[in-house]
């Protein structure tokens, strides 16, 4: 069940752009990872774990991984039912309302712990109503469809924030300098990753020195700016090898490496695959035909 529903999820993916959904059901097993999963248990029960500990899912649990998480959910009733929703992580960041939300989800990150909280059924049932809109029939829209899907994001972004905020010592939804500043980088990461991969280049935008604009990033979410950037560039660079054919030289170009083999050490120490292998493993049926 892994390969199919990951496949889906691909799929769709670059059928949308920037976001795909799927309905979970079943007896499922698969791993979530390089990107912001967003998943709605709504009957049976699952088990969600990464490298620390084991999460207990259960009808109306809300789940939210980013793209440093890697975990596997695991069905344990056969009447499981779920919605995944997966947002490419630069389009994440460059969504205006994604900073409130990550803000929430920074509190548990810190933590070790995975954003994971249950929810009254009426949140519960308005939580799926809005994912139930993330359908193919987006794509039906020529003209106003990247729009529509844009606020649909932000709208789900602002709800899931409010349920966070619910929670037990909910944080402050004052935004500090600080958290300010950060949020400014992320945004000027998300529409200059490609061509600057310096600091010093951020810093510069934003009138900072890269000592202080480090301590903001890492202070925020416990991650450095090269960190920031390079889950950027990774997951452009796997969304052009899977959904284009494009040379691997002509990628590296259009994300800024200096050269190929720049470029293919940088994918290989992210992935653990060369850019040739993780295309040629990603073109492979899952019955092993090409």
């Amino acid at each position: 069940m892994e390969e199919t529903l990951i496949g889906l999820l691909k799929t769709e993916n670059k059928k949308a752009g920037n976001v795909a959904c799927h309905r979970a059901q079943g007896c499922t097993d698969l791993r979530l990872e390089n990107g912001f999963f967003f998943v709605h248990t709504t009957r049976g029960n699952a088990t969600l774990t990464d490298p620390y500990r084991t999460y207990e899912l259960a009808p109306a649990t809300l789940a939210i991984l980013t793209p440093s998480i890697s975990a596997r959910l695991h069905a344990t009733t056969q009447h499981f039912r779920a919605t995944l929703l997966y947002i490419v992580p630069s389009y994440f960041d460059s969504l205006p309302d994604s900073h409130p939300l990550y803000t929430q989800l920074s509190a548990f990150l810190a933590t070790f712990r995975l954003p994971v909280i249950g929810l009254e059924k009426a949140d519960s049932d308005y939580l799926q109503q809005t994912l139930q809109l993330f359908t193919d029939r987006l794509t039906d829209f020529r003209f106003y469809g990247n729009g529509m899907v844009r606020q649909l994001c932000s709208f789900l972004l602002l709800q899931a924030t409010e349920l966070f905020c619910r929670q037990a010592q909910p944080l402050s939804l004052c935004v500090s300098r600080s958290k300010e500043q950060f949020r400014e980088f992320k945004k000027l990461a998300a529409t200059y990753y490609r061509r600057h991969h310096n600091i010093a280049f951020y810093a510069d935008q934003l009138h900072l020195s890269t000592t202080y604009l480090s301590r903001i990033v890492r202070q925020t979410t416990g991650h450095t700016v090269r960190f920031h950037l390079s889950e950027l560039i990774c997951a452009d660079a796997r969304r052009l090898l899977e959904c284009t054919d494009m040379e691997v030289k002509e990628i590296a170009d259009t994300l800024g490496f200096s050269d190929q083999s720049a470029f293919g050490k940088f994918f290989a120490k992210k992935t653990g695959l060369s850019p040739q292998k993780y295309r040629q493993k990603r073109e492979r049926r899952p019955d092993g035909r090409q």
